[in-house]
């Protein structure tokens, strides 16, 4: 076993020298360059390809009968109020007279008569 460990580490260390490249020259790199800029026509292909996979993924969630089940179970329905919550800051109606005039479009009493 030791034989083995031995051979093991002398290998490594034969193939770390050999792969040595050579000359190494040191270059700085130029953040502030993009190395490919694309172009409109390929963002917008990329952009409507990642818009179809979304909306497929999710119109597939939401047709899945589980994930509904599971939607009503724990969540809330939201209730739109039609009435204004607390006392409102608009003067009452009955302060104006014009309210209190009897309406033009009162309906009248049919009459029946005998024939």
């Amino acid at each position: 076993m030791k034989k083995l460990l031995w051979a093991t580490a002398a290998l490594a260390i034969v193939a770390v020298n050999t792969a040595t490249a050579g000359d190494i020259v040191y270059k700085p790199i130029n953040t502030n360059k993009l190395v490919v800029q694309p172009s409109r026509a390929a963002a917008n292909v990329a952009s409507q390809a990642i818009n179809l996979v979304g909306n497929t993924a999710a119109g597939s969630l939401e047709s899945n009968g589980y994930i509904k089940t599971i939607n009503n179970l724990f969540s809330r329905k939201i209730i739109v109020p039609h009435t204004q919550a607390g006392p409102s800051a608009l003067p009452s109606p009955n302060l104006f007279p014009s309210t209190q005039y009897k309406s033009y479009n009162t309906p009248v009493m049919p009459i029946v008569r005998p024939r």
